[in-house]
């Protein structure tokens, strides 16, 4: 990005979220609260979606520019972090190509996220994995938001098949179930704001204003060719949960 690429993407559009958000939220008791804690806070109540849109919003956009950086750290160095993407990934080419690939085929904007979704089981020791998440428009990656995590692209989707992703969401008899559709799954669904289900320490922002002044209509791939050359992976690698670091992964020790 240029200085004005910059502007756009940035401040402009990050002053233009927060002045709203301020607006919404102005002599409520919530008016200090971090835009992360009100798009969770708001998720599921549609009396309050501007609230959520806009902190949802200012939220995913200060963690995409957040890892960007003129004079980035590499990944090497961050080698404990290297090991444990290496371990999920097979390869940080494969990680690479799978972030940009997804980004690449959005039809629409919102955001492709890296993050390591933890669980805890009865005994309280953590294990988790890297996933690669999506989200549209405003949606969160927060697994407390629950509903508008808008994890399927609408523009590819009919009522049918939204509703039959909304009723795997919903399993009624776990009995024998793995993951999202066991009950701990479901429980973990359920976290207040500030739980720590699913943590995300990267994004990329596939919203056209963000690239259209310096890549153009059609430069879509060549900013995410040059996003991956300018993330700072040791703004990463501090977002990043100690479990993750420590390869703990599946339960596994290192």
């Amino acid at each position: 990005m240029d200085n004005k690429g910059y502007d756009i993407a940035w401040t402009q559009y990050q002053t233009l979220l927060i002045r709203k958000l301020n607006e919404l939220t102005a002599g409520e008791p919530i008016e200090n609260m971090r835009p992360k804690d009100l798009a969770i806070m708001f998720a599921r109540d549609p009396m309050n979606a501007s609230v959520f849109n806009y902190a949802s919003a200012a939220h995913n956009n200060h963690k995409f520019f957040e890892t960007l950086s003129p004079s980035p750290s590499p990944l090497e160095r961050q080698p404990a972090l290297m090991r444990s993407l290496e371990k999920t990934f097979g390869s940080i080419e494969t990680l690479r190509a799978t972030m940009l690939d997804t980004a690449a085929a959005m039809f629409g904007p919102g955001y492709v996220w890296l993050v390591w979704a933890r669980n805890a089981d009865r005994n309280n020791s953590r294990m988790g994995r890297w996933r690669i998440l999506t989200t549209y428009l405003a949606g969160t990656p927060y697994a407390e938001a629950g509903y508008r995590a808008q994890g399927i692209d609408m523009a590819n989707n009919n009522t049918t098949s939204y509703q039959e992703y909304l009723r795997s969401q919903q399993v009624a008899n776990t009995a024998g179930a793995f993951g999202n559709f066991s009950a701990s799954g479901r429980e973990e669904a359920k976290l207040p704001p500030g739980g720590t289900s699913v943590m995300p320490v990267l994004c990329v922002s596939t919203w056209e204003h963000t690239y259209m002044y310096n890549y153009g209509v059609i430069g879509k791939q060549a900013y995410l060719n040059d996003w991956w050359n300018v993330i700072d992976w040791g703004v990463v690698e501090a977002s990043a949960p100690t479990e993750a670091k420590e390869m703990r992964e599946f339960g596994w020790s290192g």
